[in-house]
């Protein structure tokens, strides 16, 4: 028994679950915004670990230092706060 595809896409044409279709032009100019991201994001990224490991790498030579002097941190740490923030959050 061979069934009448025209009636079953009348029956279910209307569920499309959200699909859509592109043609090679739009799928491609996707692909190329998803490249330029994906870019973007790991140069922000490096300049995060820029601002970052300096400040790491200096707790660390000091591991074997029971306490840290640090004074008038506050502004250097916004500062640097202020950095990150503006790379992560645009």
């Amino acid at each position: 028994m061979a069934y009448d595809i025209n009636a079953i896409l009348k029956e279910y044409g209307d569920d499309d679950f959200g699909f859509t279709t592109v043609d090679e032009s739009e799928y491609q100019a996707v692909i190329t915004e998803k490249d330029e991201t994906v870019e973007e994001y790991k140069a922000r990224l490096e300049q995060v670990e820029k601002i970052i490991m300096p400040f790491l790498t200096n707790l660390y030579k000091s591991r074997n230092q029971p306490y840290i002097h640090w004074p008038n941190r506050g502004p250097i740490l916004e500062a640097q706060m202020q950095k990150i923030l503006t790379l992560t959050r645009g």
